[in-house]
């Protein structure tokens, strides 16, 4: 069972827990000379490491695939040029195995999130021209469903949560120069993508976009 993932902060630190420290330190004395720890300081954007580090990867020249040692063998995806040509069972199978496979390289799977968002930005993008955002979304998930009529409220679950991350994938890759910016990737996995926020994920577009111009 996949685990529920919160957005990265920006620094790319887990915020620790304090819950339990704060009902230990109800009982003591106000006056204890025990010296407390200073809050953490945000880090903004413009400071974050792992922004930074991924602005500076996505913004390097797309790597030469070789057909000889330390190359990477990737699947092969169908061409997906319209609603009739995405097959969702087929992409959430994909990844399932990329996920499921430890020898699999780390682009395989982010490869395998961004054409499940790219199917979905298709079907979203179809129903658009009818409906608003909220229904073509809830279309889109209907059709979603469609494929999966066996699942229980846990697969359901995490089928949610993983088009939730195919999501910010491809709107990541989609924006900063599409699928062979993928090979760009050096430090990254598709759960750290997917755990860094929509304004995050705004800022480095923009990062790297700039830098290309």
């Amino acid at each position: 069972m996949e685990s529920e993932e919160e957005e990265m902060d920006v620094d790319g630190e887990e915020q620790p827990d304090t819950s339990s420290k704060k009902r230990s330190n109800e009982g003591t004395d106000a006056n204890s000379s025990t010296p407390k720890k200073k809050a953490k300081k945000p880090v903004s954007r413009e400071d974050s490491p792992i922004l930074k580090k991924l602005i500076k990867e996505l913004s390097a020249p797309i790597p030469q695939q070789r057909s000889s040692g330390g190359t990477i063998s990737l699947q092969t995806f169908p061409e997906m040029t319209d609603i009739k040509s995405v097959n969702f069972r087929e992409l959430n199978d994909r990844i399932v195995e990329a996920e499921g496979d430890n020898q699999k390289a780390i682009l395989v799977v982010i490869r395998s999130y961004y054409f499940f968002g790219k199917g979905y930005m298709l079907w979203f993008n179809h129903y658009k021209k009818t409906y608003s955002e909220d229904t073509s979304n809830s279309l889109v998930n209907d059709k979603i469903r469609e494929c999966f009529p066996d699942q229980d409220k846990t697969s359901e679950a995490n089928l949610r949560k993983r088009k939730e991350r195919a999501i910010k994938i491809f709107k990541l890759f989609d924006g900063v120069g599409g699928e062979e910016k993928i090979y760009c990737i050096k430090s990254f996995s598709a759960s750290t993508i997917s755990r860094l926020g929509v304004d995050d994920i705004d800022y480095v577009i923009a990062k790297v976009l700039k830098a290309s111009q």
